[in-house]
């Protein structure tokens, strides 16, 4: 224990300076390994979504159907639910209006502009900063939607490319259908209008 007591101040901040690397060292360590573990179970358990699935494995793409279309439900229901919670959709954008850049404490606040949200590279150069107020409500109310709808469609187009027996789940063939919806499902467009 005498070791560890310090007795000069460049020994102390060198001995410090030791410790906070070593305690951080294996705290990331920790960190990466639990993170890639976790990865890993959910990467294992991704097949098979639902208890249904697990006890009828030909069930699995309607579970994942019904999964789809109940993610988008609920992001919608909780888009709404905010803006009720705020008062409605003129509250919401006039709160929206009111804020200040220091309240929001937001990393993509421009520090240039006051109220105007930025975005990362390389998106700021294809899509304009949004206002915070009308236009960022507009542009996030639109995003929801589209979610909602492309979810739900790119659900239903792969229940039919299963039923035509050319869905081919996880497989990238031409004459498989799962190469196009996976483009299509992943495709957001920027409503930068």
């Amino acid at each position: 224990m005498e070791s560890f007591l310090i007795t000069t101040a460049g020994e102390k901040s060198t001995n410090l300076h030791t410790w906070a690397l070593f305690i951080g060292g294996i705290s990331a360590l920790i960190a990466l390994l639990l993170s890639t573990l976790l990865i890993l179970q959910h990467l294992r358990a991704y097949n098979n979504p639902a208890v249904l699935s697990l006890w009828y494995p030909r069930f699995s793409m309607e579970c994942d159907i019904l999964r789809n279309c109940y993610e988008a439900f609920a992001l919608y229901s909780f888009g709404n639910y905010l803006v009720a919670c705020l008062g409605g959709e003129d509250r919401t954008i006039e709160y929206l209006k009111s804020q200040s850049s220091k309240e929001l404490n937001a990393p993509l606040l421009n520090q240039n502009k006051k109220n105007v949200v930025g975005h990362p590279f390389p998106l700021n150069l294809i899509i304009r900063p949004w206002d915070l107020g009308q236009e960022f409500y507009r542009v996030s109310k639109f995003g929801i939607v589209q979610y909602m709808i492309l979810k739900a469609f790119c659900a239903f187009l792969a229940l039919v490319l299963q039923l035509c027996g050319i869905y081919g789940d996880g497989e990238f063939k031409w004459y498989y259908g799962s190469g196009p919806y996976i483009c299509l499902s992943c495709r957001t467009i920027p409503a930068d209008g």
